[in-house]
């Protein structure tokens, strides 16, 4: 990234949109503590509040993963896509793939936001929770082996010696030489 417009950049999405995605996390995560706080101390809590804690676990960590990426990931990475390529989805494959899980977890987070209800939750809740918090991990994961393995063959190919042949007419022999 240009060095002039980290600042601006910093700004903007730190200040005001990173930090915007705690407030959803701080509400859901108040009303997870609501639910043990107000439990049967006599009998298992995590049985009393699975239907409270699982959903809001798994979209706390997406929620969290966004504004990772946000931050993050985006003025890292090497991937660089114009407005107009967006709207018309002229995309890299990967990209496509990583949007498509994106969504997919979105959507199963906004299923689980649904489902939200006091006592044990409803049968494969967990199930669902697990596969949101996965499916919006792979996608983060595959970014940033990307950034680091684009960056490391970058790096070897402009650290590695090329060798040139060269025939030299007096001598009648190929010479190598690094260059």
């Amino acid at each position: 990234m240009d060095p002039s417009k980290i600042s601006p950049y910093l700004f903007t999405n730190i200040l005001t949109i990173g930090i915007s995605s705690f407030t959803p996390m701080v509400y859901l995560s108040m009303d997870t503590i609501k639910c043990p706080s107000n439990a049967d101390p006599t009998k298992d809590v995590w049985s009393q509040c699975s239907g409270v804690s699982t959903p809001q676990l798994s979209i706390c960590v997406f929620l969290l993963l966004m504004m990772i990426i946000k931050v993050v990931v985006a003025p890292l990475s090497i991937t660089i896509i114009t407005a107009n390529d967006l709207i018309k989805l002229n995309l890299p494959h990967c990209l496509i793939f990583q949007g498509f899980l994106f969504s997919l977890s979105f959507l199963l987070n906004l299923y689980l936001l649904a489902n939200i209800e006091e006592g044990e939750g409803p049968d494969g809740i967990e199930t669902v929770a697990w596969a949101a918090i996965f499916l919006s991990i792979i996608p983060a994961s595959l970014e940033l082996f990307h950034m680091t393995f684009h960056h490391a063959h970058r790096t070897s190919h402009a650290l590695s010696p090329t060798v040139t042949l060269s025939h030299s007419p007096t001598e009648g022999s190929a010479i190598a030489g690094f260059v």
